[in-house]
């Protein structure tokens, strides 16, 4: 692998501009657009210039690569890029909702890794403690040079890729060999746990500190590891073993189901079991494959829709039973701490207790029952103005917090698609944007762009 060393942000920067009232945010856009056409500041000391300034009730954002993409934008004020908000407060708490397996895919950080020292940095210590317990680079893994190479990037907000997504650049939409080797269980546990990690420390250098976390299977050792709970060397060696352990079972499925859990369970029979309730309308079916496909078959054929998940195991069943013992007693070697940051449990749907986390039976627990998302999402609705950002691949954990009924707030994203044109780094920019329309606060000196390498 060459991706080293690090380089600058390919141009990208994020333009924050606020005001006192939305007649003089105007104003105060007409002349930011003038000054890049009279050719006085670069783009990023604009950006720069406009960090330093107060913020302010009244904020605009820009994410934009270069002088030429900046004036147009706002020339246009189009809408998918110029976003504003108006009387904003100060200091809104922000939760961190951290996805297990599924969106994951070769390639994805790689922008970040490249640009971003923090980033690169966790992501470089992961790998280093890893390499002897995976037997690979996290690095070769994670940014492949046979993985699809990214299609020109695009502004920021601005549409994906359908000719890749739809498989029609002569790649495959359900896959590629850099994203089938990670998609092995035994690597795709840890690599998601370290880019979340990373994630997380990046954006803790941007000034956000997160209220409370939840995650969703595999996650919640995210969740738990930026709460305190595992040192993050242990929570490696600890992920790592549980994937290695969850490998060697016989394969197993999952199961989308359009059903609340009472209305899965008289489905299910007597091998497969509820893995997740993910929210009110939907669940998981987890088992094995033949009873899987069996189940499958009967909710084709009633005209119910039904979704294969992506995955090799059948997680939060009967069948990880199995290596119980051999986890319960790696568990019994690792450094466990009450959580300094509230989280939430995937066990219960409700605040992990202090004495819960430090108990090895509590994630003998968590390895077998099913997933209640969509009761611990609902914690974090108790205070409307909590903003939720999803640290990690995809998308998903916001649209079941939608679905389990928190459409008072705000969801953001901060790892792209696979098949969005955007770079990384725009799109993390733009999140961070948006949070600061939000209210959330953001330390801006550590977002400064490195200097090229």
């Amino acid at each position: 692998m060459t991706e080293r060393a690090g380089g600058a942000r390919e141009g990208w920067e994020l333009l924050a501009l606020s005001a006192s009232t939305e007649a003089a945010l105007d104003a105060a856009t007409a002349r930011l657009a003038a000054e890049l056409e009279a050719g006085g500041e670069s783009l990023s000391e604009a950006a720069r210039t406009l960090r330093a300034a107060p913020d302010l009730p009244f904020r605009r954002i820009l994410v934009a690569r270069d002088r030429d993409d900046a004036l147009a934008a706002l020339r246009a004020r189009d809408p998918r890029r110029v976003l504003t908000a108006r009387e904003v407060g100060e200091g809104r708490p922000v939760a961190y909702l951290f996805p297990g397996l599924g969106e994951q895919y070769a390639g994805m950080g790689r922008g970040l890794y490249r640009s971003e020292p923090v980033f690169r940095e966790e992501i470089d210590r992961c790998a280093a403690i890893l390499q002897p317990l995976l037997g690979a680079d996290l690095r070769d893994l994670l940014f492949p040079p046979e993985a699809p190479a990214p299609a020109p990037a695009a502004p920021a907000g601005t549409g994906f890729d359908l000719r890749r997504m739809l498989g029609r650049d002569g790649g495959s939409a359900a896959g590629d060999p850099a994203t089938e080797r990670l998609n092995r269980t035994e690597y795709a546990q840890p690599a998601v746990f370290a880019l979340e990690y990373a994630l997380f420390r990046l954006l803790g250098e941007w000034g956000l500190r997160p209220r409370a976390v939840i995650g969703h299977s595999l996650g919640e050792y995210a969740a738990a590891t930026v709460a305190g709970v595992f040192p993050v060397d242990d929570a490696l060696a600890l992920v790592a073993e549980r994937a290695r352990l969850i490998s060697e079972l016989p394969a197993g499925a999952m199961l989308g189901l359009p059903f609340s859990e009472a209305e899965a369970r008289p489905y299910l029979g007597a091998e497969l079991s509820v893995g997740a309730v993910n929210s009110p309308t939907t669940c998981v079916a987890s088992g094995p494959t033949a009873a899987v496909a069996e189940l499958e078959a009967r909710l084709v054929a009633e005209g119910q829709v039904a979704r294969r998940l992506a995955t090799t195991h059948a997680f939060h069943s009967r069948m990880m039973e199995a290596i119980v013992p051999r986890f319960r007693e790696r568990l019994s070697g690792i450094r466990m701490s009450p959580p300094q940051v509230p989280v939430v449990s995937n066990v219960t749907g409700t605040w992990l207790r202090p004495e819960e986390a430090v108990d090895p039976e509590y994630w003998v627990r968590h390895l077998c029952r099913p997933v209640r998302f969509a009761d611990g999402v609902l914690e974090l609705a108790h205070d409307p103005d909590t903003v939720l950002v999803e640290v990690g691949p995809g998308q998903t954990l916001g649209g079941f917090a939608r679905q389990s009924g928190l459409n008072r707030q705000v969801v953001l994203p901060s790892v792209r698609y696979r098949y969005d044109r955007q770079s990384d780094e725009a799109f993390l920019l733009s999140t961070l944007g948006r949070l600061w329309l939000t209210g959330a606060p953001v330390e801006w000196s550590g977002t400064e762009a490195p200097a090229p390498a």
